[in-house]
């Protein structure tokens, strides 16, 4: 047991970023002095590009059926909307 708890220590301490030695002499106490000192936090990565949302959406109809549209983004561009039908079974 005693060569588990050490081995088991030495792996914890390279799981955090601080590299301490986990505490416990027990299985259970290494493993939870382990997963309060484990720290996964990383470096900021860059910030991604601003998104867009749906500010207004224009439906075309043909004799009462939706057959297409525009919506309208927040940043002012336009996407075509395509509507497909499925014939009634």
């Amino acid at each position: 047991m005693a060569n588990t708890l050490k081995a088991l220590k030495e792996l914890g301490k390279k799981c955090n970023t601080s590299a301490t030695v986990p505490t416990g002499n027990t299985v259970a106490e290494v493993v939870n002095s382990i997963a309060s000192n484990f720290n996964i936090t990383g470096a900021k990565g860059d910030s991604g590009a601003a998104g867009a949302s749906v500010t207004a959406i224009t439906l075309y109809t043909t004799e009462g059926a939706v057959t297409g549209g525009v919506a309208t983004l927040s940043n002012g561009n336009t996407m075509e909307i395509t509507v497909t039908t499925t014939p009634a079974t």
